[in-house]
């Protein structure tokens, strides 16, 4: 009789507290917010905390999480807190900044396509293992996002002016020495009445003052008078200088400026005249914060 009584209570007890917890983690309502930790060239930290109404009373642990972008690991949970009796629960996310190059590398040799991957590895009551793998593809052209244009400027006392660089089209063409390379389609408009023979077009990039791509063109051509013509400018992108520009960028409130200095070598008047066809600057803005806080905000 007494063991009936025993196993009736234990029995209660369990359904107790599995109502509570499913109580607890449909009104959890958990608020959390993410920051930049400490960020360098190597790695980035993003630091998140959160708080619960009331604690779940679930043993939870975490022996791995990562994220893999385009089938390389780019980021991993190096800090879990959490405690079944606390409201309390916090982690840290690290990225590896050069692993992150190399899977955008990776997706553009792929066509710009590739998935991201959520591996997690962990336990539940400390026994019951937790394994999941979540995937999902992505096909977002990155490249499209890259323009140069530039107007067109007098020079030689006002007799000839620069031709304008209307629009830049990049496709990807792989990698060379340490370098993902590109190729600029610049589309380039001569405004004068009399053509104009383009032997180069040549350009420097900078981001917070770090050079991180450069080009030109492997042969010349005539643009007519009025009119268009297209070059073709190989594009070499630094794959090392890119983490230290991160860094900078995060650390600056996710803002850069990126200046390219362009220039033209223009067969007129019986000479070659390099011409300065623009320096282009751009303030580059991101809210990767902002964007992970709103998608955060939205879990509630």
């Amino acid at each position: 009789m007494r063991l009936k009584v025993i196993v009736g209570v234990v029995f209660l007890v369990i359904l107790l507290w599995v109502g509570y917890v499913g109580y607890a983690a449909i009104t959890a309502q958990p608020k959390l917010k993410a920051r930049w930790g400490n960020v360098s060239e190597e790695r980035t930290e993003i630091v998140i905390s959160g708080e619960m109404n009331r604690p779940l009373l679930v043993p939870v642990s975490l022996e791995n999480l990562t994220i893999e972008f385009a089938d390389i690991p780019v980021a991993r949970v190096t800090e879990f807190n959490y405690s079944a009796l606390s409201t309390n629960l916090g982690m840290v996310l690290t990225i590896d900044n050069r692993n992150l190059v190399r899977a955008l590398v990776n997706y553009l040799n792929s066509g710009q396509r590739g998935n991201v991957s959520v591996i997690v590895r962990g336990k539940l009551l400390g026994a019951i293992p937790i394994n999941l793998d979540l995937k999902r593809a992505i096909s977002e052209n990155l490249l499209a996002y890259l323009n140069f244009t530039a107007e067109s400027q007098e020079f030689l006392g006002g007799t000839v002016e620069s031709p304008a660089l209307v629009e830049t089209i990049f496709d990807w063409a792989g990698e060379e020495n340490g370098k993902a390379v590109l190729v600029a389609h610049m589309r380039l408009y001569n405004p004068n009445k009399f053509p104009i023979p383009v032997a180069n077009l040549s350009f420097n990039a900078y981001a917070k003052g770090i050079k991180m791509a450069y080009g030109s063109t492997e042969k010349g051509t005539i643009i007519p008078a009025e009119g268009y013509a297209t070059l073709d400018v190989g594009t070499y992108i630094i794959e090392s200088a890119l983490p230290k520009v991160w860094e900078l960028h995060v650390k600056n409130g996710e803002e850069s400026r990126i200046r390219a200095d362009i220039f033209l070598d223009i067969n007129v008047l019986g000479g070659v005249h390099r011409v300065k066809l623009t320096s282009y600057e751009e303030t580059v803005k991101t809210d990767i914060m902002e964007q992970l806080n709103e998608m955060l905000n939205s879990l509630k």
